[in-house]
């Protein structure tokens, strides 16, 4: 059939993960290379095999390849595989708390409490892991309750492409509890075999044209900061910067030339194109890249529209440019589509999701003379996001590769085949520099704790460049030069300092202090004392009491004071492995008072057409008791129900203006620990368009005497 008139689809999926091995053991010190090997990278490349008409890019940092070889080919074990070996009864305290501790570390909802014994397990822990409730949980497990949670671990991280391959996955899952040590042993056999099927898998479907592989720098550094960290003045004007520049463009180069030779010497050819570490450009990166030999690039939308300064985004997105006259050419990623996969979709059935992203694409095509000319770029992590789907993704791809196989006006690319169809001739003015991320560099620059990191990596990259001037010192100087090349990698500082938060930032900050220690080491010069004490001594922060309160339920901020005493979560608090780069409220703010339960939400800028939302507020427990409001486009008519099983009845206590407000009687609450938990969700139909929080609830105390009296405040 011919292809005329149809808009090309083309999906970029990101993997990559950070180097986490201890420069003095060559050990990993975390499991995510392998653990997203047997969920994601396995699940991914499975979903597009089933459909011989799709087409789709993906692609690989090349430190996360070189880790995947590590574990495949030469035999490395990280920290946590070995913690998962060891015999139950011969773990020491230290290690039963660091169990306790982290093999928990999964998406709760999808992964944890789907099993009755991992729940039960969850729920013997606690939710508190400081140190002196570890050593209490550790006295509560048995040796088997140890054995069962290294099983478990494990055994959630399959996808569901390793566990429809092997059936005894299911049959371990079933089994669930009582594991013998030869069970453990077996499951982690298993992940060997499913592990090492990945590499040559994706060579396998890139040498018959069924994918393209493209890659990033090798160690995942955000390229414009390498070449110049001043780049971040121009989309950062008002933000404080490192003490001095940080102006390694050999660096730049360097990270370039390896992502070239490794993915060659491992997935078969040299790659084509290029994703610039999260999307991160400026003139002198796409320079350097065409340097390389890679002959096209991508990054967001936003970049384009900056770059541009003028055209409306609709009109200008969605087809390839030309970086230079002889430099690589570059689309750029719709955000609306990438975001909606990444953080929308999950909540929603997979034909729900697939209908809203087809439609979306269709309204592109309607608007196009020529459809087959333009490209719609959709791309986004392709690691992180299943496990927020209940079922890992799998109906979500059926549901889409299957429909875009036989789709009158789509059909799927790869990025680097659209471009040799279509050859861009538009030559772009000089590419503003900044990252997909809002436009700037400042998840990774900027912020107080991240300066320092700068300044820290700069300072050994001087001592280096001192002693690869003398011959005597130039081997050490190189092996020096590569835990630097290592430490210039993004994760590192997207961990540090604002926004981003996890219960691995320690780990984070070890690594990176490890890695530039190793250089001193290498160098045979004593370990500044910086580097001695974590850069970031700030633990994850507490939650703060709720003071009682009684806010006017107006929809306006009556007083500055009314919502003194309440708990405050921002849009940019939402932290973690992903960021989402539009959000429809600026923040939460929740409190109480003796006798009722508060809500407060602040519209963005972003929540405009409010035509045919609703907004639900959903509390756990018995009969699915929920406050909905609809009519949020007129405000004189909002409406405002509670409703618990078969009651329903007006709540008065509602009102919407600049922000939304209401109350609600905490003896019409369920009440659970003496907490409430809740979570906010605005729906358009029976479509999720946002969540607060994305997973799980929020928790608010419940007013006990005991409580009250302890938070009370005049």
């Amino acid at each position: 059939m011919s292809m005329a008139g149809k808009l090309n689809v083309a999906f970029l999926w990101h993997m990559h993960q950070p180097d986490y091995r201890d420069p003095g053991t060559g050990q990993p010190l975390m499991p995510w290379v392998r653990l997203h090997g047997l969920k994601g990278y396995t699940d991914m490349l499975e979903a597009v095999r089933r459909f011989p008409e799709i087409r789709v890019t993906f692609n690989f940092a090349p430190v996360l390849v070189k880790q995947l070889v590590a574990l495949t080919l030469e035999g490395q074990t990280d920290h946590y595989w070995d913690l998962t070996a060891k015999p139950g009864e011969e773990l020491e305290i230290g290690e039963r708390k660091h169990i306790l501790r982290h093999f928990f570390s999964a998406n709760w909802e999808t992964m944890v409490l789907k099993y009755p014994r991992y729940r039960d397990l969850l729920h013997r822990r606690g939710r508190d892991v400081s140190e002196a409730e570890l050593e209490r949980a550790a006295g509560r497990f048995s040796d088997q309750d140890l054995r069962d949670l290294q099983v478990w671990f494990n055994l959630a991280w399959f996808g569901w492409a390793a566990e429809e391959r092997h059936p005894q996955i299911r049959e371990w899952k079933r089994k669930g509890r009582n594991f013998s040590e030869e069970d453990k042993l077996a499951v982690l056999q298993m992940q060997k075999e499913v592990l090492s099927r990945i590499l040559p898998d994706y060579r396998a479907a890139w040498e018959q044209e069924a994918i393209e592989i493209s890659a990033s720098p090798f160690y995942h550094p955000i390229l414009p900061l390498l070449v110049d960290s001043g780049a971040a003045r121009i989309c950062q004007p008002r933000d404080d910067m490192p003490d001095k520049p940080f102006m390694r463009p050999d660096d730049a180069r360097e990270q370039l030339r390896r992502a070239m030779e490794y993915t060659k010497k491992h997935l078969g050819r040299a790659p084509e194109g290029l994703w610039p570490s999260e999307g991160s450009v400026s003139p002198k990166a796409a320079e350097f890249a065409g340097e390389a030999g890679f002959r096209w690039m991508a990054t967001d939308e936003a970049v384009l529209m900056a770059t541009l300064g003028r055209g409306k985004r609709e009109e200008v997105i969605y087809q390839g440019y030309r970086t230079s006259p002889s430099g690589p050419d570059i689309v750029f990623r719709d955000r609306y589509l990438s975001d909606a996969i990444g953080f929308r979709y999950a909540r929603n059935t997979a034909k729900q999701a697939v209908d809203d992203l087809l439609g979306h694409l269709q309204n592109i095509a309607s608007h196009k003379a020529h459809p087959e000319n333009h490209v719609a770029a959709v791309i986004l992590d392709g690691e992180n996001a299943w496990e927020y789907f209940s079922d890992g993704g799998r109906l979500f791809f059926e549901e889409l590769y299957g429909r875009l196989s036989k789709h009158p006006r789509l059909r799927t690319a790869t990025v680097g085949s659209y471009l040799k169809a279509h050859p861009p001739e538009t030559v772009l003015p000089p590419l503003f520099p900044a990252s997909w991320i809002r436009c700037s560099f400042r998840i990774w620059i900027g912020d107080p704790i991240k300066n320092v990191a700068w300044n820290r990596l700069r300072e050994c990259g001087e001592m280096i460049d001192e002693y690869l001037k003398k011959p005597q010192k130039r081997e050490a100087a190189l092996r020096a030069r590569e835990w630097l090349l290592v430490a210039e990698g993004s994760d590192w500082f997207w961990w540090y300092g604002e926004p981003n938060n996890s219960s691995f930032d320690a780990e984070f900050d070890q690594l990176f202090r490890l890695n530039l220690m190793q250089a001193y080491k290498e160098l045979g010069v004593p370990v500044p004392p910086t580097l001695e004490h974590p850069i970031d001594v700030s633990e994850m922060p507490e939650e703060v009491p709720l003071f009682p309160m009684e806010p006017i339920i107006d929809g306006k901020e009556t007083t500055f004071y009314e919502w003194v005493g309440a708990r405050v979560i921002k849009a940019s608090d939402l932290s973690g492995a992903m960021t989402f780069t539009t959000r429809l409220f600026d923040r939460v703010c929740y409190g109480l008072s003796p006798s009722h339960f508060f809500l407060r939400l602040d519209p963005s800028e972003h929540l405009r057409d409010r035509q045919e939302l609703t907004l639900v507020i959903r509390f756990i427990g018995e009969g699915q008791p929920r406050v909905e409001m609809g009519n949020l486009e007129a405000p004189e008519h909002l409406e405002a129900v509670w409703i618990r099983g078969e009651t329903r009845h007006p709540l008065k206590a509602a009102a919407i203006g600049r922000i939304i407000e209401l109350a609600v009687p905490f003896d019409q609450l369920p009440r659970e620990l003496n907490e409430i938990h809740f979570a906010v969700l605005l729906k358009r139909g029976d479509f999720e368009i946002e969540r607060w929080p994305r997973l799980g609830t929020y928790a608010c105390p419940w007013p006990t005497p005991e409580y009250l009296t302890r938070n009370w405040v005049i």
